[in-house]
């Protein structure tokens, strides 16, 4: 078998950002923007309130900040856990073919970058790094989903994520090719344990925080020494058999340094769930097109029937069950509410008039299994929708769509991305300061001190 912790780990100590094409370097700005926004966006929501507490309490140090909370320093993993958490709260990051990466590869560059003043180069560096042996990882040990998860086991999201802090953390802490292979299977013997049930609380989004923290803790441990052991990631007891029923050892190295996967990264529209995504396009495509309000709609019929659909909203509604409810973010979106924390307020999530308006959606045509989803997003497509608005009047509009916004085959402009972080950022951090921070992002390469631009991100 061939030593896969090594040569993911000689990869990824090895990269240089001359070695980068143009596009990558790119969707590597706009992921810094999408995940530092949507973090800054939840500054008022309970788990990113906590998180930041909880990090400012410990008073690690100030060597890195906490995004969007007026100037509050901390060590580099305390920061990794506040931003890791607060970068999941609003399920508006990224989403890879298994996961959120940004929320442990972003916080770890940048809390990194800061502590030893790195330029944007050397940050981008560890970004692409991050994406690209977390994304391996994660592939080869994806499980059968008609088996392993009926057992009632949990899918391993958030538990190789901690991959992608791991590398960014390694990568700006300077680890060698040893070095990185220990940290890789250091942070494998640390990944979180699976569960199929996290309830419809908050708990889940801590979590992202959790694995970001020990992924940058295990390149603090390999930095600082320990017995290495090397091969965490191989053989019939590695890694895998603790996530999965298989491995598919041909993707821990898939076209390593011909084929960045960061590029096939999903930059999220909506605060919500992915494939919650399409649909809200597809409603937001033709109330805009025919100038329909909530007055002029009947009801909302939407194709196929995923299992996370819910028609059952209680209240008030668990978190996570709101950001997964397509009749509920609906019922947002039409009553007009800004699409931002104030969707999932514990005042929102209360709301029997939101609750009521979620009965106007239908289900129609074929029923799909979610996690089967992926397997389409991972050919480099996105699973059909079909979204059909049913007017008081009679008429009825259809759009059908085949890629939200931000979806790689239909991927944000920059220009759009840096309208995106404005948007989402300037009521916490000034609109003067989130348009330097943008531009700054835009021409990250030419930046000398990591500190210079996040020193923007302190929070009015």
């Amino acid at each position: 078998m061939k030593e896969y912790t090594r040569i993911l780990a000689d990869y990824a100590a090895g990269l240089k950002y001359e070695e980068l094409p143009a596009d990558v370097v790119e969707q590597a700005k706009k992921i810094i923007l999408h995940t530092i926004a949507v973090s800054i966006a939840s500054s008022n929501m309970s788990p990113t309130v906590n998180a930041a507490a909880v990090a400012a309490a410990r008073r690690s140090g100030p060597d890195a900040t906490i995004w969007g909370a007026k100037g509050v320093r901390v060590s580099p993993s305390d920061a990794v856990y506040a931003n890791g958490t607060a970068a999941d709260v609003l399920d508006w990051e990224d989403c890879t073919w298994t996961g959120h990466a940004s929320a442990g590869a972003i916080p770890a560059s940048f809390a990194y970058g800061e502590q030893k003043h790195a330029g944007g180069r050397e940050v981008i560096t560890a970004i692409v790094a991050a994406y690209e042996v977390y994304q391996r990882i994660a592939m080869a040990v994806q499980p059968d989903f008609d088996t392993y998860l009926a057992q009632g086991r949990g899918w391993g999201l958030v538990n190789w994520q901690i991959f992608a802090s791991a590398v960014a953390a390694g990568k700006m802490l300077g680890l060698d090719a040893a070095q990185m292979a220990a940290c890789i299977s250091l942070a494998a013997y640390q990944a979180p344990t699976l569960m199929g049930k996290d309830g419809d609380g908050d708990i889940y989004h801590y979590a992202h925080g959790i694995a970001g923290r020990s992924g940058a803790e295990s390149a603090e441990i390999t930095r600082q020494g320990f017995e290495y052991y090397a091969d965490g990631l191989e053989g019939d007891t590695g890694y895998w058999l603790y996530v999965s029923n298989k491995c598919d050892w041909d993707w821990m190295d898939r076209e390593l340094g011909k084929t960045f996967y960061i590029n096939e990264t999903l930059l999220k529209h909506w605060p919500a769930n992915v494939w919650v995504q399409a649909p809200l396009d597809g409603l937001d495509n033709i109330c805009t097109r025919e100038k329909l309000t909530l007055a002029d709609i009947a009801k909302v019929r939407v194709s196929p029937i995923i299992d996370i659909y819910s028609a059952e909203n209680p209240l008030p509604m668990g978190l996570i069950q709101a950001e997964y409810s397509l009749p509920y973010c609906f019922a947002c979106y039409l009553t007009g509410k800004k699409p931002s924390e104030d969707w999932y307020s514990l005042e929102s999530r209360s709301s029997k008039e939101l609750n009521e308006l979620s009965g106007i959606v239908e289900y129609f045509g074929p029923q799909a299994n979610r996690l089967h989803m992926f397997e389409i997003f991972w050919q480099g497509t996105f699973p059909e929708t079909t979204v059909e608005v049913v007017c008081k009047d009679g008429r009825v509009f259809s759009e059908t769509l085949r890629g939200p916004k931000g979806h790689p085959r239909n991927n944000f402009t920059m220009a759009e991305e840096k309208e995106f972080f404005i948007a989402r950022t300037a009521e916490f951090i000034g609109a003067e300061n989130a348009a330097k921070f943008a531009d700054g992002v835009e021409k990250l390469e030419d930046c000398a001190d990591l500190n210079d631009l996040t020193a923007l991100l302190a929070g009015k």
